[in-house]
């Protein structure tokens, strides 16, 4: 293939932008050419953690107990399909790691009387970047003058990390004119809780980054250079993957 598409970036939303970062050919069958795709095992795991973690925070405070935590897991967990897995083990493993993070987590946010967001989706237009900026918060609590922000993921590399703190920091600033006192996010795969501190640079760095990242998004002949080939076995699109080549094609728009 000779030519390729310019593609220009209109809405840029963290799960465009964490597709990108998994591999930037998934990003564009999915987002660009928007090809339908089965759900993969991580997306389907991913679901059912915000469905147990809204649910829970929907209780009252009395009733946010161990208990109903694995309830609330075993109600969503039983809609998996073993096939989205690539054997039995693959499966159990995620079960257990799931599980036992979830509950240990879980269980140590019991005393949040109320949640400011809740699975909450903002969208805002970014001057900067002439395009527009979409951001789900999962749990935010008020932290006197400002509010601690936390994410509940399946799993995460630095990448995505950096990338979901930047978002969290340009978003509040702009949006809500507050900088988060705190930024948390649980990977439930490892057990691990990254904590993030905004400082008074966080917001130009965070700016910094999104311009970076719609450069990227939009030079599809840098793709090859950033593909992950750790993600092509589970990838829907193999069949028509062209990552030794170039994506050809006219003019595309992500929005």
């Amino acid at each position: 293939m000779n030519k390729s598409p310019q593609v220009s970036v209109r809405t840029m939303t963290d799960q465009n932008l964490t597709d990108f970062i998994r591999c930037p050919y998934r990003f564009y069958y999915t987002h660009i050419e928007k090809k339908k795709h089965p759900l993969g095992w991580r997306q389907a795991i991913q679901h059912i953690i915000n469905k147990v973690v809204s649910s829970y925070f929907q209780l009252p405070q009395s009733h946010r107990t161990p208990a109903n935590v694995m309830m609330l897991i075993d109600q969503y967990w039983r809609r998996l399909q073993l096939r989205m897995f690539d054997s039995h083990l693959q499966y159990y493993m995620a079960a257990a790691a799931v599980t036992d993070g979830l509950m240990r987590n879980l269980s140590s946010e019991s005393e949040i009387a109320q949640p400011l967001f809740l699975y909450e989706k903002f969208k805002m237009n970014l001057k900067e970047l002439n395009a527009d900026l979409s951001l789900t918060f999962d749990v935010a609590e008020w932290q006197q003058d400002t509010f601690i922000v936390k994410k509940f993921l399946v799993d995460a590399d630095e990448q995505m990390l950096e990338l979901y703190s930047h978002l969290t920091v340009v978003f509040s600033e702009r949006v809500f004119g507050i900088r988060p006192a705190r930024i948390e996010v649980v990977t439930l795969m490892d057990d691990e809780r990254h904590v993030f501190i905004p400082s008074k640079d966080s917001l130009e760095a965070g700016l910094n980054y999104l311009q970076m990242m719609k450069t990227l998004l939009e030079d599809t002949n840098k793709f090859s250079e950033l593909y992950n080939m750790n993600e092509c076995p589970a990838c829907p699109f193999q069949d028509v993957c062209d990552r030794d080549g170039k994506i050809e094609g006219k003019h595309k728009y992500l929005s």
